[in-house]
């Protein structure tokens, strides 16, 4: 017979998992009540999978996998005192930020404990600590009905549903706290380390990128083997590279990066509670031209360049890959056209067109979200227009059969719109009066007509001396009234705005769109610079307040980290293979980017310093088989030929190696004379040529050769080449 200690040991119940707690902490605060829940009774004591399934009142108690907060999953997380984990009490509220009970100076300093309670892996039980590798989706608790309803949260605040449980007793902050970490860690049955471990690991495998063998580049240097177009976009491979990055024309941004621009607008969004004080804040940003921004004079193109770029600045600092897209006007002038046409409405009252980017749609998401906020009927009819894409929220209610209340319902479906696509604003409807519409929306002349005015003034805006508005404002004039457009709703709700923020200079920065129509403008000024160089306002040393630098100092968009481009197509390289052949991937250009360019480029990316002596690269457009034979008089596909100038070394060993990417901070020395350089060459007539042969897929063709016109096989080491198009 055992001892009673053996007794005890041999009884002792097994450790408590997080799934059971949760469970616990339900129920202990429902206590004796047996409030019906819409027939589902306690419904966290089903079956596991059940549960996650309940939805009460249309309300989803445990938000889907991948539905989060937003705000929630990318805003850091505040910093609160420490709390101990050995306690019941919560010596801290997350939640209000104050305590939840007075606690001593001691208990909020008291130095980390190597184990809580003498045992780490209750720490990580009663903590919620997130195991090594587990998967996660940050923000999924804060999304769910039942947290919401712990919290007291809309609209379990009373307005149409108690707090939760109902008929039982508050749960503790911490409690909630400890539940909300359960279901951001995608709610686990068990605390299994080692199988959530194991699925981890199996994930991370099936995401590792697949490598490239070395015969395989070899086979590519030599041009027996395309080089792929990189599964990076242009600005993640100017990024590595320290290259001035791309503004895109928006017609033409990839899903993924136009994915990205909307994370980095809706994160600084979030912030805008807080814009006093933080610049993080997308208001902060647009009250600095509310305050400040310049109209009829010389320092609008020069103010407006450096605003731009201090807010991409910003945006960079959420993703170093994010620049501001540009809209180019006259490219949609036959839509808005139609579309003015297609309304039959001499009404200045919503008929006009904006970039898809920047429109309003309703995703299953957004239906799920607004479940329980708005009645079956609004849903269902939200519903008839699902994934559909609208200019206005105007005319998505108008097809959707909503009538406009001016009521918390349409705050509740503006809200979500907000969330689903945060490029949109609700008040916007684009459009006005049809005989306007047509005699003034730019088309290309207009544009090319203002690039070819040779003064500054004429062209930009009036000195200091004389005030008047240039012929680029003129149009930037018309695009805000335009984009901003009337309140239809405006006679019926006398509260109503009755135009849209871009219609006032001290409201127009709320909305997103002003971002890509004044980079457009400032893509026009870059342009008129290119055409007419030298030609500037008179004011070079004048400050552009709020900001310290002078006018001069914007001149320059490369020195501002920019350029503009259409539409990028990057062929990446193994800078440590010699390429001989090059041989890019057919790649099919946009009919609407082939149709209207200004100007298309060929760029070899930061060619190294060759000791094998100069060479001549050939470069062709849609030649796949070009080698040292390949004619180029007369000759369609051939682009030019350029020469590098390099030698043999008369330095010390690794004198001719390529000097490092980056620079101390503090060195002011020259640049290191053995620096990558690059290539452009304008193959814009080759692409006509091309093109008016009925080509429509593109690809580039290098031939390496020495001074005896035979193949040179180590003169070419570089990163990339690419195929840009500019408007």
């Amino acid at each position: 017979m055992g001892t009673t200690e053996d007794k005890a040991e041999g009884t002792q119940p097994p450790r408590q998992t997080r799934y059971e707690r949760v469970k616990r902490i339900l129920t202990d605060a429902q206590g004796a009540a047996c409030p019906s829940y819409q027939g589902y009774g306690r419904f966290w004591e089903l079956p596991l999978e059940e549960f996650l399934q309940v939805s009460i009142y249309g309300i989803r108690m445990i938000a889907p996998t991948g539905m989060s907060d937003f705000c929630a999953e990318n805003m850091p997380a505040p910093q609160t005192p420490r709390r101990s984990c050995c306690s019941s009490e919560e010596e801290f509220d997350p939640f209000t930020g104050g305590p939840e009970e007075t606690t001593s100076d001691a208990d909020l300093t008291s130095p980390p404990e190597e184990t809580c309670c003498g045992s780490s892996a209750s720490a990580s039980a009663s903590t919620g600590d997130v195991t090594p590798g587990k998967a996660r989706s940050p923000g999924r608790g804060a999304a769910s009905g039942l947290i919401k309803g712990l919290k007291g949260q809309y609209p379990f605040d009373g307005t149409q549903f108690p707090r939760l449980p109902w008929g039982g007793s508050a749960v503790k902050p911490s409690d909630i706290h400890f539940i909300q970490d359960w279901i951001d860690d995608n709610c686990p049955a068990t605390d299994d380390v080692k199988s959530t471990t194991t699925a981890a690991t199996a994930g991370d495998a099936g995401s590792t990128p697949i490598s490239v063998s070395y015969s395989s580049k070899l086979a590519r240097a030599r041009g027996h083997e395309e080089h792929p177009p990189s599964d990076r976009s242009v600005n993640e491979f100017n990024h590595d590279a320290g290259k001035v990055k791309a503004r895109v024309n928006v017609e033409f941004l990839s899903q993924t990066e136009l994915d990205k621009f909307r994370r980095a607008v809706g994160v600084m969004m979030c912030y805008d509670d807080f814009q006093q004080y933080d610049q993080r804040s997308f208001a902060h940003w647009a009250s600095i031209h509310a305050n400040n921004c310049q109209h009829g004079w010389e320092q609008f193109l020069s103010w407006h360049r450096l605003y731009l770029a201090n807010f991409e600045q910003q945006l960079q600092d959420i993703d170093p890959t994010v620049t501001l897209p540009y809209w180019d006007w006259p490219m949609y002038r036959e839509n808005v056209i139609a579309s003015v046409k297609d309304l039959q409405s001499k009404k200045p009252f919503d008929n006009g067109v904006v970039p898809e980017a920047y429109q309003c749609w309703v995703s299953e998401q957004m239906l799920v979200n607004l479940a329980g906020k708005v009645s079956s009927d609004i849903l269902s009819k939200l519903r008839s227009v699902l994934n559909k894409k609208f200019n206005s929220g105007n005319r998505l209610y108008v097809a959707a059969g909503i009538d406009y209340t001016g009521s918390e319902t349409d705050d509740f479906i503006m809200g979500a719109l907000k969330r689903v696509n945060p490029l949109w604003e609700r008040y916007r409807w684009p459009g006005g009066d049809a005989d306007i519409i047509f005699e003034a929306y730019p088309t290309p002349g207009d544009v090319d007509r203002i690039l070819q005015i040779p003064n500054f003034y004429t062209f930009g805006s009036g000195p200091a001396s004389n005030h008047f508005f240039g012929a680029l404002e003129n149009i930037h004039n018309l695009i805000h009234n335009f984009t901003g457009g009337m309140n239809p709703n405006a006679s019926q709700f006398p509260n109503e705005t009755p135009t849209g923020l871009m219609v006032s200079a001290g409201t127009t920065a709320y909305d997103p769109i002003f971002w890509a129509h004044h980079s457009n403008v400032d893509r026009l000024w870059s342009e008129w610079q290119a055409l007419h160089p030298g030609a500037t306002p008179d004011d070079p040393t004048d400050i552009l307040a709020p900001w310290p630098l002078q006018v001069q100092d914007v001149y320059n968009i490369s020195n501002l980290g920019y350029e503009y481009l259409k539409s990028a197509h990057v062929y990446e390289t193994d800078n440590r293979i010699p390429i001989t052949r090059f041989k890019s991937a057919k790649t099919t250009i946009h009919p609407a980017v082939l149709e209207n360019h200004r100007r298309a480029e060929i760029s070899l990316h930061k060619i190294q310093y060759s000791t094998a002596g100069g060479a001549f690269i050939r470069i062709f457009l849609n030649e796949p088989d070009a080698d040292k034979n390949t004619e180029i008089r007369g000759n369609d596909h051939f682009v030019a030929q350029v020469a590098t100038f390099s030698g043999d070394c008369i330095g010390g060993p690794g004198h001719c190696d390529p000097p490092p990417e980056h620079r101390r901070k503090f060195d002011q020395r020259a640049r290191h004379r053995k620096t990558p350089g690059n290539f452009r060459l304008d193959v814009t007539d080759t692409v006509a040529k091309l093109k008016a042969k009925g080509e429509t897929d593109f690809h580039i063709n290098l031939v390496v050769l020495g001074l005896d016109g035979q193949p040179k096989p180590d003169a070419l080491r570089l990163d990339a080449v690419s195929l840009t198009f500019k408007d």
